[in-house]
């Protein structure tokens, strides 16, 4: 049966799943764990070791309870409530029961109290309850009745340093408070003293008037300073005929009006502009009357002539007027000009006093806004320090001891949790070097680590064969051949290299070569040929490792001539070619040893070699050396039609096996693709031939017949 030699597509979508790369990884965890089994173990053990001395080492300890109940609630008189933030004061007050201070005081009066208990160390945990102000106090000590006296002492020496840190603060707060209030009225004096000053300096009712007033006025000085502006601007574009218009086209103004006098109004004006105006009216006028006369009359005729000496001198009047009325128009300009000028000055005198009116009744309403908020200062801080004085005798703590400490019992603490931890952190350093050794070794243990390596085309993947586990080598393949699974994976390498789609003639000789010793490589190389032979082909099976070369010894035929005899010239290739069992195929062994081998891969004899078995076989299969070994395999190789590559699963590393590519293809050679060896059935991505049932039923049917 001849199968595909990748995967369906099917199983390259499954291959993208997280259940298959978590598979993945349990298995290459699982192989290193089968390896370094002991590693994990040694530091188990290690741990255990370690926790069982500090056990051993551990003294009989007495340990005392206690629980108090702790409240920062202050009540005031007037109803309200400080409280303190829950998660700083049970943090505070942790750390004050477990003061130094509150330590020694408490030593202090066990001594006092109790001079016959013997004083030992003493070991103080303070833990709150959740969600309550309950603390639960424990004292650890090595003396069976020093921790409960300690104990109580402690707590009764806590709630003294509360009431005395209550106190301490009532009379500096007080304190403060007076010192605050002090400052405050000597402000509040200098601010009224302000304002005394300041009144007695200037007339406020007059102020806010003159401010007023002067806001008006600049408003008023603003809108004419506008429309002389605007009266500058329309005098500068305008000519002396848009001039002229305006003023006919203007509204009727009273007599003695100055703006209508300035603007050009026409009932008013009496100057060369109205001339002006006149003498181009009468000459329109004789123009159209000589336009009636010319009609009938001829150019010379008296009254034609007449009519053009009047033209004539009112045009002369014309001009005179027109030069007359410029310059009146220029005047104009020059004198709106000035009354702007003027006008800007006035302003701005008006908006410097209107400015510094602004900026007193400022000063004023500053002056008085200080002194309502000292005045209320005052009155908050007088309140506080009546607040105080009341406080200062009343009791503002919940403090109760709502358990007295308990007799000490005897406990040897923390033997399960000593050893347990100890086991762990074995466990885990045992781990942690698995996962170390897993990121440093660079072997494949899986399909998917392989395809993130390398890129190049998967012929086959060759499994475990039983013969690894029994006899340290994969036997050769026979015709009736048990090993199911084995036989079948070299059939599909057969139907890969038979089936290959490839340009121009099919390769006949292929060389099979690994990166280092060790990885299946001549395995691979005779099961191939046996497999090629069985399909029924000539093949000749050539062990081209010319230094180690051992293919001779598992057909169990000699060595006494072979390929090196044959590039040497010293046998012909019919004489030194031998049959083997397997019907069809044949095998030139290595011949005598060669300390040059690639000299003679490199000579005309390789290349007529080539050629003559070429001719006289369908298939010539050569084992090589490996890559990294020796220059011989990158020598012979780009002589040979294609290259097949072996990488053995847990075994080969990757970086050895892409720099032998890569020094296969720097030579020219056709790598056709890569068969991997030893691969474990074990795994999801392994998807050739999982049915060992429908083998055995078919061996059945065979003897039955």
């Amino acid at each position: 049966m001849d199968a595909p030699s990748s995967p369906p597509a099917a199983h390259e979508k499954d291959a993208g799943s997280w259940w298959y790369l978590i598979h993945t990884k349990v298995y290459r965890y699982r192989a290193l764990l089968g390896k370094y089994w002991w590693l994990v173990l040694f530091a188990t053990c290690a741990g255990l070791a370690v926790g069982a001395w500090k056990t051993a080492r551990q003294q009989v300890v007495y340990v005392s309870t206690g629980r108090m109940m702790v409240s920062g609630k202050i009540n005031l008189p007037e109803g309200a409530t400080y409280t303190e933030e829950m998660n700083l004061f049970i943090s505070t007050q942790r750390e004050l029961m477990q003061d130094e201070a509150v330590r020694q005081r408490a030593e202090n009066l066990v001594r006092t109290a109790n001079p016959e208990i013997a004083v030992s160390p003493v070991e103080l945990t303070v833990a709150p309850l959740p969600q309550t102000s309950i603390f639960i106090l424990t004292a650890t000590g090595t003396e069976p009745l020093y921790p409960q006296k300690f104990l109580d002492a402690v707590m009764h020496e806590y709630s003294a340093t509360r009431r005395e840190m209550r106190t301490e603060k009532s009379e500096s707060a007080e304190s403060s408070i007076e010192d605050e209030i002090m400052r405050v009225q000597a402000d509040l004096q200098k601010e009224e003293d302000r304002l005394i000053a300041f009144q007695r300096e200037n007339n406020v009712g007059y102020l806010e008037q003159g401010g007023n007033s002067a806001g008006a006025y600049l408003g008023k000085l603003n809108t004419q300073l506008a429309e002389l502006k605007n009266e500058a601007q329309l005098l500068d574009l305008f000519q002396l005929d848009q001039k002229i218009a305006r003023d006919e086209n203007a509204p009727a103004a009273k007599p003695g009006d100055t703006e209508a006098r300035r603007n050009g109004d026409p009932r008013l004006a009496n100057g060369p502009e109205i001339e002006y105006a006149r003498a181009k009216q009468q000459i329109e006028v004789l123009r159209t009357e000589r336009a009636e006369y010319a009609k009938d009359l001829r150019p010379k005729h008296p009254i034609i002539v007449d009519l053009d000496r009047q033209i004539a001198q009112e045009q002369q009047l014309i001009d005179v007027f027109r030069k007359q009325s410029t310059e009146e128009l220029q005047r104009r300009r020059e004198a709106t000009r000035l009354e702007i000028q003027n006008l800007e000055k006035t302003i701005n005198e008006w908006e410097a006093k209107a400015l510094d009116l602004s900026q007193r009744m400022a000063d004023y309403s500053g002056i008085q806004a200080s002194i309502t908020r000292k005045r209320a200062e005052l009155e908050s801080l007088s309140r506080s320090k009546g607040n105080v004085e009341i406080n200062r005798n009343v009791d503002q703590d919940v403090i109760s001891v709502r358990q007295h400490a308990s007799p000490a019992q005897l406990q040897k603490l923390g033997v399960v949790r000593t050893i347990g931890t100890a086991v762990a952190l074995g466990l885990f350093a045992g781990l942690f070097f698995l996962v170390l050794i897993d990121q440093l070794d660079d072997r494949v243990a899986s399909y998917t680590e392989f395809q993130s390596h390398f890129r190049e085309r998967v012929l086959a993947q060759i499994p475990h064969s039983p013969a690894d586990r029994e006899n340290g080598t994969a036997g050769l393949l026979m015709p009736d051949d048990e090993r199911h699974a084995f036989a079948e994976a070299f059939r599909s390498l057969r139907s890969s290299v038979v089936f290959l789609p490839v340009a121009g003639m099919k390769p006949k000789i292929f060389l099979i070569t690994s990166a280092v010793p060790n990885e299946g490589k001549s395995t691979v190389t005779m099961n191939f040929a046996i497999t090629l032979s069985l399909g029924g082909s000539r093949v000749l099976l050539v062990d081209g490792d010319l230094r180690r070369g051992e293919l001779h010894r598992a057909f169990g035929l000699s060595n006494e001539s072979g390929l090196s005899d044959v590039l040497g010239g010293r046998e012909a290739l019919a004489d030194a070619m031998q049959l083997t069992l397997v019907p069809g195929l044949t095998l030139l062994s290595r011949g005598p040893g060669v300390a040059n081998p690639g000299e003679l891969y490199l000579g005309r004899s390789a290349d007529e070699f080539l050629k003559a078995v070429h001719a006289e076989f369908d298939y010539v299969v050569i084992d090589s050396s490996p890559v990294m070994a020796a220059d011989d395999t990158t020598t012979f190789a780009p002589k040979t039609d294609a290259t097949i590559f072996v990488f053995r699963f847990t075994s080969s590393s990757t970086r050895a096996s892409r720099k032998a590519l890569e020094l296969l293809r720097e030579r020219q050679t056709n790598i056709m693709g890569i068969v991997c060896n030893d691969v474990s059935e074990a795994m999801q991505e392994y998807y050739y031939y999982r049915y060992p049932d429908y083998y055995a039923s078919a061996g059945s049917d065979r003897a039955k017949v």
